[in-house]
């Protein structure tokens, strides 16, 4: 076997690491997105109510002819027994058993704030309902579309550690 010097072998590695790095740099601009649902309590005593709910949506790196979002709520800070209720290609909706704390809350939540930044979208995909003691969560992508007018779809629907996630996407 042949002996390669120290040198060489180090000005190889220093190359590849750095056509590497816009690689790395790319993934780092497209990290995680808090998503803020705002929550518009009806009752009187709002304390029993959350005042918020954070989304979290992270884009998948680029698929060639495709892309996709995976997302994820802390819904179980709010409820237990959370489930899957309704779901087809366009939407799913988990509900939960609210906690003691929040079972008087009567209210519904939109998104608001991404990444601290108002919200000036139009098609709300996110939504909460506090009723009757339960905690609806949709993920409703009716009347979405991609970039080639086809409707973006929900890819993955279900549950990780009693949290609703899920991945939605489209074509590009």
């Amino acid at each position: 076997m042949r002996n390669i010097p120290t040198q060489s072998l180090t000005i190889g590695i220093s190359i590849i690491l750095l056509s590497l790095f816009p690689a790395f740099n790319v993934q780092a601009q497209k990290g995680a997105n808090k998503i803020e649902l705002k929550v518009y309590s009806e009752n009187d005593q709002k304390q029993s109510c959350p005042q918020k709910v954070i989304v979290t949506e992270i884009p998948r790196p680029y698929q060639e002819g495709s892309f996709a979002t995976d997302g994820s709520v802390n819904l179980s800070e709010y409820a237990n027994n959370i489930s899957i209720t309704a779901n087809n290609s366009f939407s799913t909706t988990w509900v939960g058993t609210l906690k003691p704390k929040y079972v008087k809350c009567f209210a519904s939540a939109g998104i608001t704030k991404i990444d601290g930044e108002k919200y000036t979208g139009n098609t709300n995909y996110l939504r909460l309902h506090f009723v009757k003691g339960k905690v609806y969560f949709m993920l409703d992508l009716a009347g979405g579309f991609d970039p080639n007018d086809y409707p973006l779809i929900v890819l993955k629907q279900g549950m990780k550690t009693g949290n609703p996630v899920w991945t939605w996407g489209g074509t590009d």
